[in-house]
Formats: structure tokens, C-alpha cells, sequence
């Protein structure tokens, strides 16, 4: 007993020396506790925005838009006219429905021809997809059910039996992307890009960590004084190992697990890069903060783990507080697994992913710069120092 009460004394006073493992046993738990439930604090997704393609034009065919922008789940973005519009604007990612009211819809009504409404949805992001199909079903039953019981009251049929009367119209549903809705192909890529983050990160991390921690950071710069030479030849390998392994992945792991990649070669090879490039910015703008492999690995592990959750990959970005969203905006993970998913699975080109791509190339560029910065200022401060200080060191 004596010997155990020792070694959790021991334990103790090691613990109150390591003040990163205080902040992280006592504040972690807290801080990702509250951060979550941030990103779930409104509970139910609201205004998600879907296209009218309003091809009637008349005053029932605006009630019926009025009443879709009334439900609580979306919001009526744009009124068209032109169907391919709103197709191509779904199928580049601005918005994640459509619904198509034909021509004659107001006539056909009156004349009991029983038209029918178009509703495609961008089913990649099941959640979305379901909030989005729920709140225009419940509109266009509501709107039905009204325009039926107004129509046969005015023909003298009493309310009791008009309840078990036709529809004045019906809805078709139309999935695209995902249209088997498969929670594979939905969650599965998102996942495995985030493990591949975490897992570069630490492995980056390490690259001028180790150098430091093992004193041979002088060695380095006998071989160049140039921050940016250095950071450029030490990280290629890097992104080299990287670029082989999401290839892999990508051509081969996914078609095994029957993942079809719609969108084209040279597309998703421009998305995957500037996500590698933004990593290998961050990754490195750690590594040459900090001075031990361990703290390097600890900061990133805190960062990167709740990346998934705040990226917007399942739970839109758009229902996050403000404040969550800059913090998500400042990961590289965020912008990249909004463009993997709209070039991979809808086949949109890189011009509809522009401003993730600009974000991802901002990111790179930050971080970069202040890796360099830092780098500068050690390489300053370890050439001035004697060379036997550091023999001694």
C-alpha cells in the first residue's frame, strides 16, 4: 500500500508540472462539451435554401410560393423561370432543391386535370434532403388540401364530405446524387477525410519539432538560411506521400466499397491539392511554434478533433451560431469537404467551388506566411548563438 500511495504521489506532482495535460484533463472535457452543443443548438435545421422554377406565373401559383418561404425548414433563395437554371444551380451546390410548378397549374386545377409539381433534391447531405423534402410536402399537402375543400364547398358539397374528395394536385419527389439514400455514401467519404487530416497533421507536425528537440535544427541551417527553402524541401515528401495515399484512396479503396467518383480527374485533383497544401501551411505553422514533438501533437489533437462536427459536413454551417462559424472557417477541413463533396458526388466543376477554393488557397497563404516568419526569427536566433553552446546543448 505504501508503495501505491507513492507512485500516485509521484503522479500528482507530475501531473502539476505538465500545465498542457491540466488544460487538457480539466478544460478539454468542457470546452468540446459546450462547442458541440453550440454547433446543435438550435436543434432542428431551418431555412434551407431551395429555387421555384414558376412556370404558371399566376396569383395561385404565388400563394403557393408564399406558403413554401412560410415553413419553417426553407426558404424560397430565388424565383426562375428556366428549369435548366435551377437544375444547374442544384447540381453546382448552391442550393439544395428545386421545385418545378408547371405551366397551366392554376387552369389545370380548375379544370380537374390533377397537375403535377417537380421536387428534386440534392440528396448527397441525407439530413438536408429530409428537412428540405418534410417541409415542402407539408406545404403542398396543406395548400391542396385548402384549394380542394375551397373548390367543392363552393359547389354545395358539405365539409363532411369533402375531406374524402380527390387531390387538386400531386407532388413528385426526384433524388439526385444519393438517390438510394445510402448513409455510406453520405458520411463515409467526410469521415475518412477527416482521419486522413488528423493523422497528416500529426505526421506534419513533426517536421521541425523533431529537429528542435533533437538539437540538429543547427545542422539544418548550415545546409540553407532561407525559411522558405527550408520549409519547401522539407515538406515535399510530405505532400508527395499524401498525394499517393488520397489517390489510393480515392481510385481504389472507394469504387471497392462502391463509392463512384462522378466528378472529373483534373477537378478533384485541384480540391484534394489545395486541401494538402492548406494542411501542410497549418501543420507546419505549428510544428515551428513549438518547441517539443509532444506539445506539436497535443495542440493539433485538440484542434482536429472537433473539426468534423463544426465543418458543416452533416449539420449545415448556416444553423451554427456566428462565432462558430468563423472558427470553422478558419480549417482547412471545413472548405474542403464542401468542395470534395459538390465535385465528387454532383460532378460540379471547380468554377462552382470558387470560393471554397479561394478559402483553401487564403489558408495556405496565412499560415504559410507566419510559418515562414517564425522560421526566420529561430534561424536568426540559433546563427547567432556560439557554436559551442549549441555543442554543449
Amino acid at each position: 500500500m505504501k508503495k501505491f500511495l507513492g507512485l500516485i504521489a509521484r503522479e500528482y506532482k507530475l501531473f502539476k508540472k505538465n500545465n498542457m495535460l491540466k488544460l487538457i484533463i480539466f478544460a478539454g472535457p468542457f470546452a468540446f462539451t459546450f462547442l458541440i452543443g453550440f454547433v446543435y443548438y438550435n436543434a432542428k435545421v431551418q431555412h434551407l435554401p431551395i429555387w421555384v422554377v414558376n412556370l404558371d406565373q399566376t396569383p395561385l401559383s404565388n400563394t403557393l410560393i408564399d406558403a413554401l418561404n412560410d415553413n419553417q425548414y426553407i426558404e424560397v433563395d430565388k424565383v426562375v423561370y428556366d428549369v435548366f437554371e435551377a437544375r444547374e444551380a442544384m447540381s453546382s451546390g448552391k442550393i439544395e432543391g428545386v421545385v418545378t410548378i408547371p405551366a397551366h397549374f392554376s387552369d389545370d386545377i380548375n379544370m380537374k386535370r390533377h397537375p403535377e409539381i417537380q421536387v428534386d433534391l440534392n440528396t448527397i447531405n441525407i439530413l438536408s434532403s429530409n428537412y428540405i423534402s418534410t417541409g415542402i410536402i407539408k406545404t403542398m399537402t396543406y395548400l391542396d388540401a385548402g384549394i380542394t375543400m375551397a373548390s367543392l364547398q363552393k359547389k354545395g358539397i358539405p365539409s363532411a364530405v369533402v375531406a374524402g374528395q380527390y387531390n387538386s394536385f400531386s407532388v413528385n419527389v426526384a433524388r439526385h446524387y444519393n438517390p438510394e439514400t445510402n448513409y455510406l455514401r453520405f458520411l463515409w467519404p467526410g469521415v475518412v477525410g477527416t482521419i486522413l487530416q488528423q493523422i497528416f497533421l500529426m505526421a506534419i507536425a513533426l517536421i521541425f519539432t523533431q529537429e528542435f528537440e533533437k538539437e540538429t535544427f543547427r545542422e539544418l541551417i548550415g545546409k540553407t538560411k532561407s525559411a522558405f527553402l527550408m520549409i519547401f524541401g522539407k515538406a515535399t515528401p510530405y505532400l508527395l506521400y499524401m498525394i499517393a495515399i488520397w489517390a489510393v484512396i480515392l481510385y481504389v479503396i472507394f469504387p471497392l466499397f462502391r463509392i463512384e467518383i462522378i466528378g472529373s480527374f483534373g477537378n478533384v485533383a485541384v480540391v484534394s491539392l489545395l486541401f494538402m497544401l492548406s494542411l501542410l501551411a497549418f501543420g507546419i505553422m505549428v510544428s515551428v511554434f513549438c518547441r517539443t514533438q509532444l506539445l506539436a501533437t497535443d495542440i493539433l489533437m485538440i484542434i482536429s478533433a472537433p473539426s468534423f462536427i463544426i465543418s458543416g459536413f452533416t449539420w449545415p454551417l448556416s444553423q451554427m451560431p456566428v462565432f462558430m462559424q468563423h472558427l470553422a472557417n478558419l480549417l482547412p477541413l471545413t472548405h474542403f469537404l464542401s468542395a470534395f463533396r459538390k465535385v465528387v458526388f454532383v460532378g460540379a466543376s471547380w468554377h462552382d467551388v470558387q470560393p471554397e477554393l479561394q478559402a483553401l488557397v487564403i489558408l495556405a497563404l496565412v499560415y504559410g506566411i507566419l510559418a515562414i516568419a517564425v522560421l526566420k526569427v529561430k534561424i536568426f536566433l540559433e546563427s547567432k548563438k556560439p557554436e559551442k553552446q549549441t555543442i554543449d546543448a
